[in-house]
């Protein structure tokens, strides 16, 4: 893609309107059924997105106008899995189909494109063998991607990325007639599965937040300083804010943490 080519992406995205949520859900409804408007104002609205996920790995060789092509794609597929029950904003779960089809592309034509360049990429190419060898025979298990990039400081995308370059042969992606291929390994929870744990996330704080409002306003206070502040307070502290002994504050804490637990049970019950 030409320089003037991308600069003319680049604005036909920042002129796209962004979208708020009632907006959003229903231009997904219209696409769903039919309507080409709606998924082009859908698209374009997300086009930031795929042009600044496009970055990320247009130095891998790959051409932006491609991975755009792929990214697009993936919107697609988003659009048509996206349960706007959820109440979660599609570019959220968009994000992760993007990253999905354009690392596909990037290891399908990983044969025709340069070797990743960047630091991480050459300290890996220098180092990935020696140092899955190395966690191996430490802890007696194959090193995960998860372990080499810990090691190396390094994404674990591009841990996938340069496994890929240095493997022996070329595979397809996804099934193919003789059998012989692979499915793509995000390296991390599909978008359902995260919505999943945001929701179970928001039910549990829920639950805290009604498990707390039983107790009374002093047996709240002291749970809240010595358990959920990022800064925790120490007995002596609260004894001395709330004029009590240390001791006195050691049983009010240890009462509320009993109501606690009777409240939470008592809701999962």
């Amino acid at each position: 893609m030409h320089d003037d080519s991308i600069t003319q992406l680049r604005r036909a995205a920042n002129a796209a309107p962004m979208l708020d949520a009632s907006t959003e859900e229903s231009l997904i409804r219209e696409a769903r059924d039919g309507s080409q408007r709606s998924l082009e104002r859908l698209l374009a609205s997300h086009l930031r997105l795929v042009i600044a996920t496009a970055r990320r790995y247009g130095g891998r060789g790959a051409s932006m106008e491609d991975l755009v092509a792929e990214g697009n794609l993936g919107l697609l597929e988003a659009v048509h899995r996206f349960d706007v029950s959820r109440g979660t904003r599609f570019a959220t779960y968009a994000a992760w189909w993007v990253r999905a089809f354009m690392r596909r592309y990037a290891l399908a034509n990983r044969r025709i494109v340069n070797p990743p360049s960047t630091r991480n990429a050459r300290r890996l190419i220098a180092s990935l063998r020696k140092t899955q060898q190395r966690i191996s025979h430490e802890r007696g298990v194959p090193a995960s991607r998860e372990d080499v990039a810990d090691a190396l400081a390094v994404p674990v995308e591009d841990v996938v990325m340069v496994e890929a370059v240095l493997g022996q042969r070329d595979v397809a992606i996804g099934p193919v007639d003789d059998g012989v291929g692979f499915e793509i390994a995000d390296g991390g929870l599909s978008p359902e599965d995260q919505a999943a744990n945001r929701q179970s996330e928001d039910l549990a704080r829920a639950q805290v937040k009604d498990a707390l409002s039983r107790l009374g306003e002093r047996e709240r206070a002291i749970v809240t300083r010595r358990m959920l502040d990022d800064d925790v307070a120490t007995l002596a502290m609260l004894g001395q804010d709330m004029g009590l002994s240390r001791e006195r504050i050691r049983q009010i804490e240890k009462r509320a943490q009993e109501k606690l637990r009777s409240a939470l049970l008592a809701q999962v019950a």
